[in-house]
């Protein structure tokens, strides 16, 4: 992991361009993503080709993750690869772009970073995309948690469930351990969602919130 090591990133685009396994391309594409993590690697463009060739959706994917850790702490440095993915027609790839905008600029509070991922969260026509990029929002926030659940409190209400699982997750995110009242009391909520998989994605941010928090500090984490 973060390596940078060539001969394991040989060896691992070898097993996707020899082996045409939808199982064995999705485990390589997040591996070349640890070892290359935060190497903004040239490379990547042979990764991003490969997305454009498989008819794989678990590749595409996993090479999409892959790109997103390959930029991780970078910031602007990224930005040239976020657009590219972000700008992409297929939505796999633009899912990877959230991400790779959430790692760039992960504990930043960058503004313009935000801002492309509030922009995003209500513009994109692909569900995965949408949730992906209101998650990211607790990456780049999460050296800043008092700012999260204001800022996610309209999409936490939104009419798209997955906006809303989005929601949950960027709080937990974000508030982890902290055991914060209007992350708790947002997350709530959600809690008793009508979708079955927002109510899900409230319970897991709720246990991140409340994590290392004793019943003494906030009588929520018995219930």
């Amino acid at each position: 992991m973060a390596s940078g090591l060539e001969d394991v990133f040989e060896e691992l685009m070898n097993l996707l361009y020899h082996h045409d396994s939808a199982v064995a391309g999705e485990a390589a594409g997040i591996a070349l993503g640890l070892v290359m993590l935060g190497t903004a690697t040239e490379r990547s463009a042979e990764m991003l080709r490969f997305a454009h060739v498989t008819q794989h959706e678990k590749i595409i994917r996993s090479i999409s993750l892959g790109l997103a850790l390959i930029m991780f702490g970078l910031e602007e440095k990224a930005d040239p690869m976020i657009e590219t993915l972000a700008n992409d027609k297929d939505p796999l790839l633009r899912y990877g772009g959230m991400f790779a905008v959430g790692l760039a600029y992960s504990g930043t509070a960058n503004n313009n970073a935000v801002k492309k991922l509030l922009h995003y969260a209500v513009s994109d026509v692909s569900d995965d995309v949408r949730r992906a990029a209101v998650m990211s929002l607790g990456f780049v926030l999460f050296r800043r948690p008092e700012q999260v659940p204001r800022l996610v409190s309209l999409l936490s209400e939104s009419y798209n469930p997955h906006v809303r699982y989005g929601a949950a997750i960027a709080i937990g995110v974000a508030c982890a351990g902290t055991g914060m009242k209007e992350a708790v009391e947002l997350l709530q909520v959600l809690a008793k969602d009508s979708t079955h998989f927002v109510r899900q994605g409230a319970f897991i941010a709720l246990a991140m919130v409340l994590i290392e928090v004793s019943e003494k500090a906030n009588p929520k984490v018995r219930s």
